[in-house]
């Protein structure tokens, strides 16, 4: 997100500027790195932002959230961005801690429930939105993204 730790730029609130990063960058990839399928992996704020921009790049074949905000607070910032990963037919991982203070597991399966193509959900028993972000976490959160990327 803009605005956050050494961004030089100033944060957007709605994350539609953003989007347009998330474009810009995996174009970068497309055209620099000759990638021609790209994985995208949106972490809180950032999984709304990475979630709108799935069905705008052509190379993108799947898409990961890490806590996805679908709560009700969280919806008056993000809520015009759940449409766009709902709606699309690409590959979708949602992975949530029980203890999410943003996100009930009711509030996901609810959200989930209408979302087009295949959606796989995988709840981290006992932990919260924040703690699920911490190192305690990365190594089951990297092996649960490659076994997303193996079955695609």
């Amino acid at each position: 997100m803009r605005g956050v730790g050494r961004s030089t730029r100033r944060a957007s609130l709605t994350g539609f500027a953003e989007i347009k990063d998330v474009i810009s960058v995996c174009k970068w990839v497309c055209e620099n790195l000759s990638a021609d399928r790209i994985l995208l992996v949106g972490s809180s704020a950032g999984a709304p932002i990475a979630g709108s921009a799935v069905d705008q790049i052509e190379q993108v074949v799947g898409y990961v959230s890490l806590g996805y905000p679908f709560g009700m607070l969280a919806s008056i910032l993000f809520g015009r961005h759940h449409k766009a990963v709902l709606q699309s037919s690409k590959p979708k991982l949602f992975v949530m801690g029980t203890q999410d203070g943003f996100t009930s597991v009711k509030q996901l399966q609810n959200k989930l429930s209408s979302a087009a193509g295949r959606v796989e959900t995988h709840l981290i028993e006992g932990a919260s939105h924040f703690q699920m972000e911490g190192p305690a976490y990365d190594a089951q959160m990297v092996n649960l993204i490659l076994e997303f990327i193996a079955s695609l």
